[in-house]
């Protein structure tokens, strides 16, 4: 019987097996060290059975595929060899897992909340759609093979989810996974890693702050996001600042044009109608008001041309106070990005 995925839904259980030795339990709930892997193989479980609180310390079950689907809430694996195993579907909630060679382990489905996972070597093991809330890693090496998947399940239900709450108790999981697996992947050295789920927690805010109706913080987080990327793209305020340069560069020719001040001339670029202007005028004008944007973007007050009109004196106001946050933004994320 698949159990019900609740954190609350854990509790002491009967054992039936038969005794193992001259024990009064198990093999799989008797209290000793190393017992061998025969044992239990002659009393492997069924798949979905229950076995809560099972101690597993030092033993070898390497490559075993019939602790899929069990129900292992509480166990003890300290000191186990586990590499290979399948624990798809499993329940493994408030499980040890403490100095544990876990390589290439499979976690597919299982719910792994409340669990432990301390000096547990999780190279090339596989997390997909496994729930992860409140599980703690710690000195738990893991490289690029180890997977977690494109998205937590959490967001999954999160998007099946109509009721609020639920939606802001699925977030909660989700939000705790990512930010121990960006703590993690810092810890192995892998940045990229770590900045990669940094940014699928900020989407998954945002997502959060749309379906919850907290739209001022939503339409916060999507500028952020368009903007620089949450803080790590540099490249995005780079763009940001070509395309306000650029949309500038545009609007100056026609609303009222821009005026370039000589010793004795004054001369005016503006159009009026640019479809009756030939192809040289259009770049004459264009160039000349690229070059003014570009000046009045980066504050630097030339004066050698100036904006004629009022809506082309605003633009030039407004786009000399965003250059000057942009470039702001852009050394705060460059900053970042060196750290």
């Amino acid at each position: 019987m698949q159990p019900e995925l609740t954190r609350g839904n854990v509790g002491a259980v009967c054992c039936w097996r038969p005794r193992w030795g001259d024990g009064e339990r198990c093999v799989w709930h008797a209290d000793v060290e190393s017992k061998p892997r025969e044992a239990f193989e002659a009393d492997r479980p069924r798949r979905g059975e229950r076995l809560d609180g099972a101690i597993l310390r030092s033993v070898s079950l390497a490559g075993v595929t019939w602790l899929a689907g069990c129900r292992l809430i509480g166990a003890d694996f300290t000191g186990a060899i586990l590499r290979g195993v399948d624990f798809t579907g499993a329940d493994l909630r408030r499980s040890t897992f403490r100095d544990v060679d876990l390589r290439r382990a499979t976690f597919e489905r299982a719910v792994v909340e409340d669990a432990l996972f301390v000096n547990a070597d999780l190279r090339e093991a596989t997390f997909l759609d496994a729930r992860l809330d409140r599980t703690l890693f710690s000195d738990a090496p893991m490289d690029r093979e180890t997977a977690f998947g494109d998205r937590l399940v959490y967001e999954r239900l999160i998007d099946e989810a109509d009721d609020r709450e639920a939606v802001i108790d699925f977030a909660d999981g989700a939000t705790w996974t990512y930010r121990e697996l960006q703590r993690i992947f810092d810890e192995n050295a892998l940045p990229d890693r770590s900045i990669e789920y940094y940014r699928r927690e900020m989407d998954l805010r945002r997502r959060v702050a749309w379906k919850t109706g907290a739209y001022r913080r939503a339409i916060k987080l999507a500028g952020s996001h368009w903007l620089m990327r949450y803080g790590t793209s540099p490249w995005r305020v780079v763009a940001s600042s070509l395309v306000l340069i650029l949309v500038c560069a545009l609007l100056y020719p026609l609303t009222g044009g821009i005026r370039e001040v000589g010793v004795d001339t004054a001369i005016t670029y503006s159009l009026e109608d640019p479809t009756q202007a030939s192809l040289a005028a259009l770049l004459s004008v264009f160039f000349r008001s690229l070059y003014f944007s570009i000046v009045t973007f980066a504050t630097l007050g030339y004066g050698d041309i100036q904006p004629i009109g009022t809506v082309a004196r605003t633009i030039a106001g407004v786009e000399s106070l965003l250059g000057s946050l942009l470039m702001a933004l852009l050394v705060f994320v460059l900053t970042r990005s060196v750290r």
